[in-house]
């Protein structure tokens, strides 16, 4: 794990946002947290502090889908966010299928917790993987084109042979 760790936080709940911080203290390292209530105002941000890459940037579950993902689409054309990865900050019963998660443009998931230690054992696991995004300058799928997605792929499928009913002796 680095010793020095930048991240942006987009939770509306004060206490979430607490939780968090406290969570990024135990882990003893140097760090930076910009935390925003919403993905408007995180993009807002991060267009006026140009200077400031963050290593992770964590989305609640709070935020709706749809707008997280024109978030992510909107980041990775700023300089710099093209490989930074975006985690869905999720309820344990809010969490979002892998397939999900990359058709949004996520790259993993946290789960949150219900104590600091445990969501600090959380981050620690987070902060020792090793991400690597592609820099790409295509979009990301928006989950709308998921569906329309999944029927062209059913319709030019080849269906299995059906096998006899009743087989006679």
């Amino acid at each position: 794990m680095r010793n020095k760790i930048t991240s942006l936080l987009i939770e509306e709940k004060a206490d979430q946002r607490i939780q968090f911080y406290l969570s990024l203290d135990l882990l003893k390292v140097n760090r930076a947290c910009v935390c925003q209530d919403n993905t408007t105002d995180a993009f807002a941000w991060l267009k006026r502090n140009t200077g400031f890459v963050p290593d992770y940037i964590f989305i609640s579950s709070a935020i709706p889908v749809a707008h997280a993902a024109l978030f992510i689409r909107q980041l990775r054309q700023l300089k710099g966010m093209a490989t930074v990865p975006v985690l869905h900050f999720a309820a344990p019963k809010e969490q979002l299928s892998a397939f999900e998660l990359n058709a949004t443009g996520f790259t993993d998931c946290l789960v949150k917790q219900p104590d600091i230690y445990y969501l600090r054992d959380a981050l620690k696991v987070i902060f020792e993987k090793d991400y690597h995004l592609a820099k790409t300058t295509e979009e990301v799928p928006m989950l709308n084109n998921v569906a329309s997605r999944i029927r062209e792929m059913m319709e030019n499928s080849v269906t299995a042979i059906e096998a006899p009913r009743r087989l006679s002796a």
